[in-house]
C-alpha cells in the first residue's frame, strides 16, 4: 500500500506564521508588562522616594516609655512607607511593658499612626507582677522612668494577690466580689491569697490575717463583717489573725493574749 502526503495549502501555511507571530508577540507584551511592573513595583519600594518622617501616638497612658516606644517604631519605619510590616511593628510595640494592645496603620504619605490601650493595674501580684482590670497578669520593670517614680510605691496603694498555681483571675473575680462585702470592715483589704489547697485567706491593714478556707467562702466573709464591729474592732490593734472556719463561730488569735485565741460562738 502506498501513502501520499498531502500538500500545504497556502492558506494553512499563514495561518501556521500568524499564530506563531501572535503567540510570539504575546511573549514579548507579557515580558514588557513584567518588566515595567517591577520598574513601578521597585519604584514604590524604594525607602528614600517614600520615608517615613513622623510617627503619631494616640491613647491615653501614664507608664509606657514614649522614647523605647518611637525607638522600636522607627526601627521598623526604615524600610519606607510600601515596605512597612504592619504586623511585626504591632509586635514590637505590644512587647513593650505596660503596653495592653496597639493598633498600627500606614497614613499618607509619610506617617505611621499608633493607637495604645495601656495595661490599668487593679492589683499585685507577688512581689513582681501586676493584674490588669482585663484580668491580664504583666510584670513591669521595678522603676517607672516615665514618670520618675518608683513602681514599688504605685504597687503599694494596690491589693495584694497570690496563688501558686497562678490562679491570678480567679482571685482578681474574689477579691471584686469580697470589696462590696466588706463595707462595713473598718479595715482596708489589702489582700487576698490561697495555698496549694486553695484555701483563701483575706489580709486586712496592719497584715491582720482572716482565715477563710476553700469552701462557703462568701457566707464566711459576710459573717466576718457581722461579727468586726462587736468583737474584732475594739481590739484591732492588738489582733494577729482571725479564723472564720468554725461552723458557728470564729477564734482570734491576739499579740498580748496568754492563751493567744479567743473563741465566740
Amino acid at each position: 500500500m502506498t501513502s501520499f502526503d498531502q500538500p500545504v495549502s497556502p492558506v494553512d501555511a499563514d495561518r501556521t506564521i500568524a499564530s506563531a507571530i501572535a503567540f510570539v508577540a504575546a511573549i514579548v507584551i507579557v515580558g514588557i508588562l513584567i518588566f515595567m511592573g517591577k520598574l513601578v513595583l521597585d519604584h514604590f519600594r524604594d525607602p528614600g522616594r517614600f520615608p517615613i518622617r513622623s510617627v503619631v501616638v494616640e491613647g491615653v497612658y501614664e507608664h509606657i516609655d514614649h522614647d523605647m516606644l518611637r525607638h522600636r517604631v522607627m526601627a521598623q519605619a526604615e524600610r519606607g512607607f510600601f515596605n512597612l510590616d504592619i504586623s511585626r511593628i504591632q509586635q514590637e510595640v505590644e512587647g513593650l511593658q505596660w503596653v495592653d494592645k496597639a493598633y498600627v496603620r500606614r497614613v499618607w504619605p509619610e506617617s505611621i499612626s499608633v493607637h495604645l490601650e495601656e495595661h490599668k493595674a487593679v492589683a499585685r501580684w507577688g512581689d513582681s507582677g501586676l493584674v490588669s482590670n482585663n484580668f491580664k497578669l504583666f510584670f513591669p520593670a521595678k522603676s517607672d522612668t516615665t514618670t520618675g517614680t518608683s513602681v514599688n510605691a504605685y504597687l503599694d496603694q494596690l491589693p495584694m494577690l497570690y496563688s501558686p498555681e497562678r490562679r491570678h483571675v480567679a482571685l482578681l473575680k474574689l477579691l471584686m466580689e469580697t470589696e462590696p462585702l466588706l463595707e462595713k470592715v473598718e479595715a482596708p483589704l489589702t489582700g487576698i491569697s490561697e495555698d496549694e489547697r486553695r484555701s483563701v485567706t483575706l489580709t486586712l491593714k496592719n497584715n491582720v490575717k482572716v482565715i477563710i478556707g476553700h469552701r462557703l467562702i462568701s457566707e464566711r466573709i459576710n459573717r466576718f463583717a457581722d461579727i468586726f464591729r462587736s468583737y474584732v474592732a475594739p481590739v484591732y490593734d492588738d489582733v494577729v489573725k482571725v479564723d472564720m472556719r468554725y461552723t458557728n463561730g470564729f477564734a482570734m488569735a491576739r499579740k498580748s493574749s496568754s492563751a493567744n485565741s479567743a473563741r465566740v460562738d
